[in-house]
């Protein structure tokens, strides 16, 4: 079932009830509340659960999983040192989630250290060189393997009340981001034609699929932010066979043009 009313689902859904008009209210003080202040209602979620010891990833994406994963890409490596596939993983996750001090590699290392002590194994040095280099080889098709894997995992184990009448929203947008200005991502993606050639950022199109009921990325399409075949309609086409007869798919009015 496909629906392209994102505008009505925010502003004033058709199955909206007039006694829920206070959520609605509280839904929109939500939406108009600055980046700053989204961003610290993030942290007020993420920060227990970083503030673990050791590796809080540890605890919720298993290592079984991850080897499965980056063995299937022929990408699975230093199973027998201290920098493995799952440790590098797991470190690098909560890298992305934190700020400051916390998203340095010297942080991570220690965060590896703390674990390997707590499961009783030998720490590293306090060098991140090793722990750079193996987080070089984490397999971008292995990470987007997983993603998809666990959206799946918690999907369809959501509480039925999060459903919409038994169905599962998806909803579905497009983004841009910049990237280091490497000559690899130079060549594969163009930068804004407003900047001097080799000066300016190169810029990535991403198609994503969010689920409503798990707030989770469910898929994703990435792509040249400019060019044939490069919108946001024309990177979903290569994801459609992801959706499931009970999805419900949300749309913003640019997809209908």
């Amino acid at each position: 079932m496909v629906s392209a009313f994102l505008g009505r689902v925010i502003l004033g859904p058709p199955w909206l009830n007039p006694d829920d008009k206070a959520r609605e209210d509280s839904i929109m003080t939500t939406l108009n509340t600055s980046t700053k202040s989204f961003k610290e209602q993030f942290e007020v979620i993420t920060q227990p659960f970083l503030q673990e010891a050791g590796l809080p990833f540890a605890s919720v994406l298993d290592a079984r999983t991850i080897q499965q994963a980056f063995r299937e890409q022929e990408a699975l490596f230093g199973q027998q040192d201290v920098f493995s596939t799952e440790i590098v993983l797991w470190a690098f996750l909560a890298q992305t989630l934190r700020d400051g001090k916390g998203a340095a590699c010297s942080a991570a290392v220690a965060d590896i250290a703390t674990y390997m002590l707590q499961t009783g194994q030998r720490p590293p040095s306090g060098d991140t060189g090793d722990y750079c280099r193996a987080r070089a080889k984490l397999n971008l098709q292995a990470l987007q393997n997983l993603v998809r894997q666990s959206a799946s995992h918690l999907e369809n184990r959501v509480d039925p009340g999060w459903l919409w009448k038994g169905l599962h929203a998806k909803l579905v947008d497009g983004f841009t981001f910049t990237m280091p200005d490497t000559p690899a991502n130079q060549n594969q993606f163009p930068q804004h034609p407003s900047q001097p050639v080799g000066v300016g950022f190169p810029i990535a199109r991403v198609c994503s699929v969010v689920s409503l009921a798990t707030v989770c990325v469910c898929n994703l399409a990435l792509g040249r932010y400019k060019g044939k075949e490069t919108g946001e309609t024309a990177l979903l086409r290569t994801i459609l066979d992801g959706f499931q007869e009970d999805d419900m798919v949300v749309f913003d009015r640019y997809y209908c043009s």
